[in-house]
C-alpha cells in the first residue's frame, strides 16, 4: 500500500500546502507560476534568495518570530485576526493596528488586520455615495483563498499597507523598521514576479498584469522596462505612485501598455471581467499623469482615444470610476492630452488655427457641463456628487486654459484671465468645503494640483490654502504623492516662471489610489463576492 500513496512535490511540501499530486507538476505550482520541482525521493538542491542579514535555518528563528505554519494553523491565524478587527469594520475606532510581521502566513494575515481596521475604515464611507463593489474589507475566505495566489500577488499586499502605515507614522520611531520590512517584502514580491515573467506563458497573463499594477499603486520605483528580462521592474510602479519617491512611473506603464497590446490591443483585453478594475485603474493613472508631464512626453494617448467611446458607452450609467471625476469631463482631459501633445509635434504654421478652433471647443464643452444635471442622476449624496461635478469643471477648464496658453496654443488675453481667475477663487472655496468630508477628500488631489499651478498668479493666500492642505491630505490618506506635490508647485512658485509646462519638467502622477481590485482573479464562489458587476448609480 505504501507505493499507492498520494506524495506532495517537493515546493508543496516547502510552503507546507496540500498537493494535488498531478504528474508531471503540480497544478498548485503551476497556477502560482512556480517550476514543480517534482516527487523524487531526493530533495533537489534550491538557493533561496536571503535579505542581507536575514538567517539560514529553518530551525532557528529570532525571538518572538512564530514557526512555519500549517494550512490548519494558518486559518487560525486568518480567523483570530479578522475576528479581533470586527469591531474596526463596523466603525468602531481603532487608533493603528499593530503590523509585527512573523512567518509569511502571519505577515498575509497581519496585513489584512490593518488594511479592515485602518485603510478600509477610511474607504468605507465612500459607498454612501453609491455601492461601490470595489470596495470591501477582507473576509477570513477571502484571506484563505489570497494564501493560494502567487508570491508576488501576496507580497504585494503586504508592500501595500506597510507603504501606508509608513506614511501614516511618518517621522515616528517605527518608521525605519517598518520601512526595512517594507524592503523586505518587496525583493521577494518583484523576486517571485521575475520568476513568473521568465515564463513563456507568464509574460502576459492576467495574474502577470494584475501583480504588475497591485504593486503599481504601492510605490513609484526608478527603474525602466526595456526588455522582458527587465519587465520583473514594473513590478514597482503601483507602490510607487503611493510613496511619491520616483519619476520613472511613466516607464512601466508604457510596459503595461505593451502587454496589453501583445494581448490584442485596450479592446480585446477591455473584455476580461477580471481585469476590468485594474484597466480602470491603469487608466486614470495614466490620463491624469499626462496633464502633469511635458507636453512632449504625453504617453499612450492614440489608446486613450481609442477606448473613449468604450468608456462613455459602458461606463457612462454606473458609479464613476474614475475617482468620482465625471465621464463627459474625463473625456476632455484626454482630447486636451491630445491637444498638448500635436501642439508639438505639428507644424505651427499649418496647424495653429486648427488647434485654436479645436482648444476653443472643448473650453466652450467644459462650461457647458451641468454638476446639476450630472449630481441629479445620483441616488444618493447629491450634494457632494454636486460638488465634486463643480470641482471638476473648474479644475479641467483651468488645465484648458493655463496648459494650451503655455503651448500659444490659447492666446493669454485678459478675458481668459479673469476666466482663471474666476475659476480658481470657486475652486478654492469648493475644495475648502470638500476635503473635510471623509466621502471625497480622497478624489480632490488633481484639483489641489490645479489649483496650486493657478496660484502663482493667484496671490499669497491661495498658495498657502494648497501648501497647507497637501500634507494634511498625505497623512490623511496615507500616501507620499502630496508631498511631492507640494515640492513640486513650490519650487515652481519660487522660479518666477508661470507656464504650465514650466512647472512640470518631468511626468508627475498625482492621484490617491493605493490599491487595485483582484478578487475577480477567483471563483464567486470560493470569495462570495455577492455583486457580479458595477452596480448602477
Amino acid at each position: 500500500m505504501e507505493g499507492h500513496r498520494k506524495r506532495h512535490c517537493w515546493e508543496c511540501r516547502r510552503r507546507y500546502l496540500v498537493c494535488d499530486s498531478t504528474e508531471p507538476a503540480c497544478k498548485r505550482c503551476s497556477t502560482s507560476g512556480i517550476e514543480c520541482p517534482g516527487y523524487n525521493d531526493v530533495k533537489p538542491t534550491r538557493f533561496k534568495w536571503l535579505a542581507p542579514g536575514r538567517i539560514t535555518s529553518r530551525r532557528r528563528r529570532r525571538n518572538g518570530a512564530l514557526p512555519p505554519e500549517t494550512e490548519n494553523s494558518y486559518n487560525k491565524i486568518a480567523t483570530r485576526t479578522i475576528t479581533e478587527i470586527a469591531n474596526a469594520a463596523m466603525g468602531t475606532h481603532v487608533a493603528t493596528a499593530r503590523l509585527e510581521m512573523g512567518t509569511e502566513a502571519c505577515a498575509l494575515a497581519q496585513a489584512a488586520e490593518y488594511f479592515n481596521s485602518c485603510i478600509y475604515r477610511d474607504l468605507a464611507p465612500i459607498h454612501e455615495l453609491g455601492q461601490n463593489p470595489h470596495i470591501y474589507p477582507l473576509s477570513v475566505t477571502l484571506l484563505r483563498v489570497a494564501a493560494t495566489s502567487p508570491d508576488y500577488l501576496r507580497f504585494g499586499m503586504v508592500c501595500m499597507t506597510l507603504a501606508h502605515r509608513i506614511n501614516r507614522t511618518r517621522g515616528n520611531t517605527q518608521s525605519k523598521a517598518l520601512a526595512e520590512k517594507f524592503y523586505l517584502y518587496w525583493g521577494l514580491a518583484l523576486r517571485s514576479l521575475s520568476e513568473h515573467l521568465a515564463v513563456e506563458g507568464g509574460r502576459i497573463s492576467d495574474m502577470a498584469i494584475a501583480g504588475i499594477l497591485t504593486l503599481l499603486f504601492a510605490d513609484v520605483s526608478q527603474y525602466s522596462v526595456r526588455s522582458w528580462e527587465e519587465c520583473a521592474m514594473l513590478i514597482h510602479v503601483p507602490l510607487q505612485v503611493q510613496q511619491g519617491t520616483s519619476l520613472s512611473w511613466r516607464c512601466h506603464l508604457e510596459g503595461v501598455h505593451k502587454i496589453i497590446m501583445l494581448r490584442g490591443g485596450p479592446h480585446v483585453v477591455a473584455g476580461s471581467r477580471s481585469l476590468e478594475p485594474l484597466l480602470l485603474s491603469l487608466w486614470f493613472v495614466t490620463v491624469i499623469g499626462n496633464t502633469t508631464c511635458p507636453a512632449s512626453d504625453v504617453t499612450m494617448i492614440n489608446s486613450q482615444l481609442d477606448v473613449l467611446d468604450l468608456l462613455l458607452g459602458r461606463y457612462g450609467t454606473t458609479v464613476s470610476p474614475f475617482q468620482l471625476c465625471p465621464l463627459p469631463l474625463f473625456a476632455e482631459i484626454i482630447k486636451i492630452n491630445h491637444l498638448r501633445l500635436r501642439a508639438t509635434t505639428y507644424d505651427a504654421n499649418r496647424a495653429e488655427e486648427d488647434l485654436f478652433q479645436e482648444a476653443n471647443e472643448a473650453l466652450k464643452r467644459i462650461h457647458s457641463f451641468s454638476p446639476e444635471q450630472w449630481a441629479g442622476s445620483k441616488l444618493s449624496c447629491k450634494e457632494d456628487w454636486m460638488l465634486m461635478g463643480k470641482v471638476y469643471q473648474a479644475a479641467v477648464a483651468l488645465y484648458c486654459i493655463l496648459s494650451l496658453q503655455s503651448l500659444s496654443v490659447l492666446p493669454a488675453t485678459t478675458a481668459l484671465r479673469a476666466c482663471c481667475i474666476a475659476h480658481g477663487q470657486l475652486l478654492q472655496l469648493l475644495l475648502n468645503e470638500g476635503l473635510p468630508s471623509p466621502r471625497i477628500k480622497r478624489f480632490l488631489l488633481w484639483p489641489l494640483v490645479l489649483l496650486g499651478v493657478e496660484a502663482v498668479q493667484g496671490g499669497a493666500a491661495m498658495r498657502a490654502f494648497v501648501s497647507r492642505q497637501l500634507p494634511e491630505l498625505s497623512r490623511v490618506v496615507g500616501i507620499y504623492v502630496p508631498l511631492t506635490a507640494k515640492r513640486v508647485l513650490e519650487t515652481f512658485w519660487d522660479s518666477g516662471e508661470t507656464r504650465w509646462d514650466a512647472c512640470f519638467d518631468r511626468p508627475y502622477a498625482f492621484t490617491t489610489q493605493i490599491a487595485v481590485d483582484t478578487r475577480r482573479f477567483y471563483p464567486d464562489s470560493l470569495v462570495n463576492q455577492g455583486s457580479k458587476r458595477l452596480l448602477p448609480e
